[in-house]
């Protein structure tokens, strides 16, 4: 994660430990494996999350506009 803040720069990037994938709080955000990767928008809109996520990420590394 700490590359890809120092490639991404402007992005503000969370990490959050849920501990596994059986908890309350992964439940709740429907995630079905750890580590899990979900992309927000500004206004709070959920942009991307699992596989898709790891797309948009790599879509920005080499330079694909969102």
């Amino acid at each position: 994660m700490e590359v890809l803040m120092r490639r991404l720069p402007g992005i503000t990037w969370l990490k959050v430990d849920i501990g596994d994938a059986d908890s309350s709080l992964a439940k709740e955000y429907k995630i079905t494996q750890v580590p899990y990767l979900q992309i927000y928008g500004p206004e709070g809109q959920l942009l991307a999350d699992g596989d898709e996520a790891l797309r948009w990420i790599d879509d920005r590394l080499v330079g694909k506009p969102p």
